[in-house]
């Protein structure tokens, strides 16, 4: 009777479903001890393509020296290879970088009283002319404020109790993030080395009568991620330096510091709308209230944002996912509210992904006994 149950379709699209979210309640419980294993593995799968190339070039380079080809594994020298380019890459960009950077923050740092001085030189006189014209009004609100932080100071303060906690606590939080940094890196090497049979293990742990299907949609998934993701993360370095070189040359504070973080706001869409230029604007005006000043930082938003619209986004992403603009901010919205900025993250690749699968719904729907039977009038 039991084994008659199991085969019943229904009764294993239930058994699926069940061990589905059994998984993933798992992960979400286990996730602060996975995240930096789950990044590991998402930077060994977009690195592998580059380390089958390499190992694809030190076969054939080692093919003509077998004596050598047996000494040498050519899948550990491309990783190696991989990992010193990697850290070359980090070190030019901290040597380049880094000095500029602590010199534009300690610069700004240096100018925050002043700053603070001109903020209040500005909004004293509109709260003295406020002040004159509603002085019940001011009056009534100033009391308003006092009692309500009489009345709930201990929830005010709440936030820095938990900061100081915090504080005593970081010493562990502080090991700790020291291990993620670490591990990362390290899993992902190992992770590198063993990609393609991972990849192999996981394809033959699909049912036979299902390959055909499977395989196609997620080699289709697998081209579609990998360009878009690598696409996007050159748009974001070519807009982060564009932005930096922009910013720092019109003198807003911690140009190259804020460049690079416009650029990367560039990851989920609309964000370097909704922060990057008010960003730029606020610090530019912190610093100088002259409008020749914001409107070169303007200029440089507008150049850059169309230059990445025309240029760079159609030559380096193209239109792979063929995502409505309107479905993009669904899926922005609807991932950043249950994961927050990594969901915001991952939101565009993953409903692109999803997108794949959605298709064949749609078609089986189309075609389905459901849609295409006669109307009810038809019947009668």
């Amino acid at each position: 009777m039991m084994k008659q149950a199991i085969r019943n379709p229904w009764v294993q699209l239930v058994l699926v479903g069940a061990g589905i979210v059994t998984v993933v309640w798992g992960l979400l419980a286990l996730s602060g001890v996975l995240t930096p294993f789950a990044v590991a593995f998402v930077l060994a799968y977009f690195l592998n393509p580059a380390v089958n190339a390499l190992e694809g070039g030190l076969e054939r380079l080692l093919g003509r020296r077998p004596g050598l080809r047996r000494r040498v594994h050519p899948r550990t020298v491309a990783v190696a290879l991989l990992a010193l380019a990697v850290l070359a890459a980090l070190a030019a960009g901290v040597w380049l970088v880094v000095p500029v950077v602590a010199r534009q923050v300690g610069e700004t740092a240096a100018r925050v009283p002043e700053y603070a001085r001109e903020i209040r030189t500005r909004l004293e006189p509109v709260a003295v002319r406020l002040n004159l014209q509603y002085p019940e009004q001011i009056e009534a609100l100033r009391h308003e404020v006092e009692e309500a932080l009489r009345a709930h100071w201990r929830e005010v303060l709440s936030p820095l109790r938990q900061l100081i906690t915090a504080a005593f606590s970081g010493v562990l939080g502080f090991v700790l993030t020291l291990l993620n940094v670490l591990v990362v890196p390290v899993v992902t090497l190992y992770l590198l080395l063993d990609m393609n049979r991972i990849r192999g293990g996981l394809a033959d742990l699909v049912p036979p009568r299902f390959r055909p299907y499977v395989y196609s949609r997620f080699g289709e998934m697998d081209g579609l991620l990998s360009a878009f993701v690598r696409g996007q993360l050159t748009v974001a370095l070519i807009l982060g330096a564009f932005y930096a070189a922009g910013l720092t040359l019109c003198d807003v504070p911690m140009g190259l510091l804020v460049g690079f973080a416009i650029g990367l706001f560039n990851l989920i869409p609309y964000m370097s709308y909704v922060l990057g230029l008010p960003l730029a604007l606020v610090l530019s005006w912190l610093d100088d209230q002259s409008p020749q000043r914001l409107l070169a930082v303007a200029a440089v938003f507008v150049v850059g944002q169309f230059i990445e619209g025309n240029f760079i986004t159609p030559r380096i992403v193209g239109q792979r996912l063929g995502l409505h603009a309107v479905v993009i901010m669904l899926a922005v919205l609807v991932f950043g509210t249950l994961f927050g900025f990594v969901g915001m993250v991952v939101a565009v690749p993953l409903t692109g992904a999803l997108a794949v699968f959605l298709r064949d719904l749609r078609r089986l729907y189309l075609e389905s006994a459901f849609y295409r039977g006669s109307s009810p009038g038809a019947l009668g």
